[in-house]
């Protein structure tokens, strides 16, 4: 469990000092572990953000920042267990100011409790302190195999005798679950229980850990990773994963514990936001350096699929990508197309073959709905203006209307970043069958003020000149569809 007491960011950070007028603040959380006879042992992690405390003078003329921290935990108005440090910052010569990370022990016995933890900024003669309040519960250990809490690690070191460890290890905690992209590495710790009483010592069982999307509860890409583990009273799990290239978006961090035939036996996750915007380059040094081991487009072998696959993205790319679409086309290079094939659809969503399978399906339906004699559907202007809009909010189809050419009115409520948006497709040449693109509402989309003029005359004035709308019935009748969508 964590709270955050404060309106300041959860990212541990260094503040230029300056008077400080507040009380201190801080980020409090607790996790929960158990020794060998079960027992729970709870962590009481803290973070003391920099910018709520001073810092004075040391013996050396140093300066350093001094916190008193005293920690509670009562139950039912009774003080079972607490401590009190007075927890020192690093010495410097300068007034820049950095988290103070402060950890606490407990051996309690199963309940509820009530956490009490007080800070007094001791570089200041004020004895005022500040009271921060969260409730703990701690449970049994679980019978059979369990895994405890997930602790995300700033890192992960071999203790020094005489440290509070766990198996060897010191553990500083991160102490948020939203990850910036200054931090590129995602270490964390848990514990399996019980796998010895189970499986038998040292059998072998299926340790995974992997990040997920949140949403999708699926796999993200290659952050997974399997060992085949000899069981023991208690497993401890030490693990990292470089999460320089995972993009924005929220996830959940999950360790599962399987048997021999991989059913899925226990099974803990933690959540966790990353903000890490990934904008792949689209040069031929930044596509060659890309690894395509694992991802979804190594699987492609058909060239000519590929081929057809990166035209079909003509609707929704940007100019430098139709440019790069035009000369695949050309030289229909299969590894240079399967790196911009990826890197398309890296740049457009965190679960990449997800959002192309998605877009796959509409290319289907609107070479279903719009292809003709000659183009695929994709390639008429009505099947870009679906892909790249999405589907009309109505559509008026007129292909045997007397007195004029066939035509079509589509109207969205939202196309793109505009609202009530129309456009009006075309038949001038009556052995084609592909609508043309007449006139459109949207901003960057041809505008034709004539529109409805040359839906009405066969030999219609030059595109430019001005024109006398038609005073016809069929004229009003199409400016009815226009103006009053249905």
């Amino acid at each position: 469990m964590r709270a955050l007491f404060g309106l300041l960011p959860l990212v541990l950070v260094a503040w230029p000092y300056r008077p400080v007028k507040a009380q201190v603040d801080m980020v409090l959380e607790s996790r929960t572990f158990y020794a060998a006879d079960g027992h729970p042992l709870v962590d009481v992690n803290m973070a003391l953000l920099a910018g709520t405390f001073g810092v004075a003078p040391t013996e050396r003329g140093n300066l350093q920042a001094q916190v008193e921290v005293l920690t509670l935990v009562q139950q039912e108005g009774a003080i079972v267990a607490f401590e009190k440090t007075l927890v020192k910052g690093p010495e410097g010569v300068d007034s820049v100011q950095q988290d103070l990370i402060h950890q606490e022990f407990f051996a309690l016995a199963p309940g509820l409790y009530d956490l009490v933890v007080e800070a007094r900024d001791a570089t200041k003669a004020d004895t005022t302190t500040r009271r921060f309040t969260m409730p703990l519960a701690v449970g049994t250990l679980s019978p059979g195999i369990s895994i405890t809490d997930i602790l995300l690690a700033e890192r992960i070191t071999p203790s020094i005798a005489g440290e509070p460890s766990k198996f060897g290890y010191t553990v500083a905690p991160l102490l948020t679950d939203y990850l910036p992209r200054s931090i590129s590495k995602l270490n964390f710790y848990a514990e399996v229980h019980g796998a010895a009483a189970a499986f038998g010592l040292d059998s072998l069982y299926l340790l995974s850990y992997q990040i997920e999307g949140y949403e999708s509860k699926a796999v993200f890409g290659p952050f997974k990773r399997s060992i085949r583990a000899k069981a023991k009273p208690v497993d401890p799990v030490i693990a990292e994963f470089d999460i320089a290239d995972l993009p924005s978006g929220n996830y959940v961090l999950a360790v599962e514990v399987r048997d021999r035939s991989g059913r899925l036996i226990a099974r803990k996750d933690q959540f966790f936001q990353r903000n890490n915007p990934i904008r792949y380059d689209y040069d031929l040094q930044a596509m060659d350096r890309l690894d395509l081991d694992g991802k979804f487009t190594s699987a492609f072998a058909n060239r000519d699929t590929l081929v057809d696959h990166i035209a079909s993205l003509r609707p929704i790319a940007d100019p430098l990508e139709m440019k790069i679409i035009d000369d695949r086309y050309k030289d229909k290079d299969m590894d240079l197309m399967k790196r911009f094939f990826y890197s398309f659809w890296a740049n457009r969503s965190m679960e990449p073959e997800k959002a192309w399978e998605a877009y796959r399906q509409e290319v289907v339906k609107v070479n279903k709905m719009f292809g003709c004699r000659v183009l695929r559907g994709y390639e008429t202007d009505r099947g870009r203006v679906y892909l790249k809009y999405g589907p009309p909010n109505t559509m008026m189809d007129r292909f045997n209307e007397t007195g004029t050419l066939p035509y079509s009115i589509w109207h969205y409520y939202r196309a793109g970043k505009f609202t009530n948006r129309r456009f009006v497709f075309w038949q001038p040449d009556m052995a084609n069958f592909c609508l043309q693109l007449l006139h459109s509402e949207v901003p960057g989309e041809m505008n034709n003020p004539q529109w409805n003029h040359m839906l009405h005359v066969r030999n219609q004035a030059p595109i430019g000149v001005q024109a006398t709308q038609p005073s016809t019935l069929e004229s009003d009748r199409v400016l009815e569809f226009y103006n009053d969508p249905r």
